[in-house]
């Protein structure tokens, strides 16, 4: 015949209330200033050093063989 042992009791003071709240509150915080810095990051911006132009448009153009060399160096051939 097994042993029968008593029911494990736990007790939750005040504090232990207060605790968690104060924990889930930084992990809310925190969370919200990632999401914060995810959206600040997807959203381009016009830096100071360019003269306020858009950052969208590229002050320059690619060249057809800066593209080559990179097909290149990736192994990319073109079916000919």
């Amino acid at each position: 015949m097994a042993l029968r042992r008593p029911p494990t009791r736990i007790e939750l003071k005040a504090d232990d209330v207060e605790e968690y709240d104060k924990i889930m509150k930084e992990r809310r915080l925190v969370a919200e200033q990632a999401a914060m810095k995810e959206k600040a990051a997807a959203q381009p911006q016009k830096p100071e050093f360019m003269g306020g132009v858009d950052a969208a448009t590229p002050a320059f153009s690619v060249g057809s063989s800066q593209k080559k060399t990179a097909a290149e160096r990736i192994g990319y051939r073109r079916p000919r």
